[in-house]
């Protein structure tokens, strides 16, 4: 009897458990209805009050439909909008209120986990595990608002704005993939604006409670906005470079901007550049291995447009410039161009204590239609640093000079050592530049003196080069002592296939009565320079800075206006007296000729 009744009593309670684990089952479905129908216009009405709260009436957000998962705790929502009330916005600036940044969004579809509707209804905390936005269009918009106040009339905390409807609103993570990002700055007569394809963003642990708004660490109520780009290339509003990153990085958290691969490339190579225009016009080529902004203030870069930075360090690049002298000169005045004075016209505020280089290679070339030929100077392992720049006001009042100071070598042979001082708010844009160049052969010029200047050096060799000059966009002046010994130069000419060659008499007479060989010279003392040279309207920076050197380098081995002047004048003699001599042998053999028919 016992052993039959053992497996009856089994099923009775197999049979029992079943029956239970079906009601609760039929129970649970029944609540997941009922909480789905209240909880979805309940998240609903949550989400849009607690944004116009938030926003102050600024944003309004629609959405075509919400589907909740009660029981997993998944949501998604369809076809969102963040749309901004121009009408709101319009009396917010008119009142000083109005922040400077306007933002539109637009999603096709954003998907939530781990939602606690539960939590939301008990307690109005809307705690979020994490949120999932693919393919969103973000927009802002900067306007400079003139009136802005410091304070807003309305400083209450986003917890203080939204916590009618909720008491606490928390987001592990936010991502957003495939962003299409735009900044149109309205600052401009004509709207300016950059465009980002194809990023991604990470917003991590993002807390709106009573106490958030008191921890400094956090932006937009976030511990960490992380921002990332692959493959950019970008054109340029002239259309005649692309702007291309092969990866860029930046974390609120780390404080940091990071890019790997930076380019600033041309469309058209040199010649075809030059091309596109009726009047010489650079041609500029860059690109940095890798480029770092440390200590970067988000804050600052946010609320007021200012990159606040401690370190940037560009390294391994290469930085080409290219101009075509077969065109006529600019009509403006470059010297509106100078470093210093295009960095204090930037509408950015640029607080930047240290700029570090290393590893860098520039390289300036010049195409001289006289001689068909290109001439290159270029620096090679140019490193160093640059204290002190910004165009900030504040900043200005405690110190007017940036400093630079730099080390290459000049044609991959010489050491330069160059200290250059820019004044920050002088009008006319003073700045000086003192240094050495180690020793290195004359020869090594020849590169860049042969095409530019049909004058090239047999031999020579350069001791030591210190300099002195101050300037500003009138022109410069300064000192120069150059030391050397054993210099012969080779003027050039072209022969009759257009090759250059060297002018065998000109040379001759440049080292009898134009060069000095040496500095010092035998028993007489160091000649000391002292260069001058006026800026004409076309002259760059950095042509005005070669320019004073060159007027410098001329008058340490010994050329002067006036021996210039007598070369010449012997030199046309030359010229005229061996025209005359072939005009009398082209005549005699003439005579011989008749004589001979005769």
């Amino acid at each position: 009897m016992t052993e039959t009744a053992t497996p009856k009593k089994k099923h009775r309670v197999l049979k029992w458990v079943t029956v239970v684990a079906a009601i609760i089952i039929l129970l649970l479905a029944a609540a997941a209805w009922y909480v789905n129908k209240k909880w979805k216009p309940l998240l609903t009405d949550a989400i849009q009050n607690a944004l116009i709260d938030a926003s102050d009436s600024l944003y309004t957000v629609k959405f075509s439909d919400i589907q909740v998962n009660i029981l997993s705790g998944n949501a998604t929502v369809d076809s969102i909008q963040l749309i901004p009330n121009l009408n709101v916005y319009e009396k917010m600036k008119a009142s000083g209120d109005a922040p400077e940044n306007l933002f539109s969004l637009k999603i096709f579809k954003l998907s939530l986990k781990n939602v606690k509707p539960i939590k939301v209804y008990q307690q109005k905390k809307l705690d979020i595990k994490n949120i999932t936005i693919q393919n969103p269009e973000l927009d802002v918009f900067y306007t400079k608002i003139a009136n802005k106040k410091s304070k807003p009339k309305d400083n209450r905390s986003p917890y203080e704005r939204i916590k009618k409807s909720l008491k606490e609103l928390k987001i592990n993570s936010l991502f957003l993939t495939d962003v299409k990002f735009r900044y149109i700055d309205q600052s401009y007569k004509e709207p300016k604006i950059t465009e980002f394809d194809q990023m991604n963003i990470r917003v991590n642990d993002i807390l709106v409670d009573s106490l958030s708004h008191t921890d400094t660490t956090r932006i937009f109520n976030a511990k960490d906005i992380i921002a990332e780009i692959n493959n950019y290339s970008y054109p340029t509003a002239d259309s005649l470079y692309f702007i291309k990153i092969k990866h860029a990085f930046v974390s609120s958290k780390k404080k940091q901007l990071a890019i790997a691969g930076m380019e600033l490339a041309p469309r058209l190579g040199e010649m075809a550049f030059a091309a596109q225009f009726k009047r010489q016009q650079e041609r500029y080529k860059l690109y940095f291995d890798s480029v770092l902004v440390n200590q970067l203030n988000f804050n600052e870069l946010v609320d007021n447009r200012r990159i606040k930075t401690k370190n940037v360090v560009l390294q391994n690049g290469n930085f080409d410039v290219f101009m075509s002298r077969a065109k006529p000169p600019k009509l403006i005045d470059k010297g509106v161009n100078y470093p210093h004075l295009a960095l204090r016209r930037l509408k950015w505020d640029v607080i930047a204590d240290t700029v570090t280089i290393k590893n860098t290679q520039v390289a300036y070339a010049e195409y001289n239609p006289k001689t068909d030929a290109k001439g290159t100077v270029y620096f090679k392992q140019l490193h160093g640093r640059i204290f002190h720049v910004t165009n900030d006001s504040l900043y200005l009042k405690k110190d007017v000079t940036a400093d630079a100071f730099l080390q290459a070598r000049v044609m991959g042979e010489g050491r330069l050592d160059i200290h250059i001082a820019f004044n920050l708010i002088d009008p006319k844009g003073a700045f000086s530049y003192k240094g050495t160049l180690g020793a290195m052969s004359f020869n090594t010029l020849n590169p860049l003196t042969k095409p530019l200047a049909m004058l090239a050096t047999k031999s020579g060799e350069l001791q030591s080069l210190d300099f002195d000059i101050k300037g500003n966009v009138n022109g410069a002046s300064g000192t120069l002592v150059m030391k050397y010994k054993d210099l012969k130069i080779a003027v050039m000419k072209k022969d009759d296939e257009d090759h250059l060659k060297k002018s065998g008499i000109i040379s001759f007479l440049a080292n009898a009565l134009l060069v000095k060989n040496a500095n010092p010279d035998g028993d007489e003392p160091l000649r000391v320079a002292h260069p001058s040279y006026q800026r004409p309207h076309d002259a760059s920076f950095f042509n005005l800075m070669w320019k004073t050197v060159f007027e410098g380098l001329k008058t340490s081995v010994g050329i002067t206006k006036d021996k210039e002047d007598n070369l010449k004048k012997r030199a046309d003699k030359y010229k005229q007296s061996k025209l005359e001599r072939e005009k009398r042998r082209e005549e005699r053999v003439k005579r011989r000729k008749e004589r001979k028919e005769k």
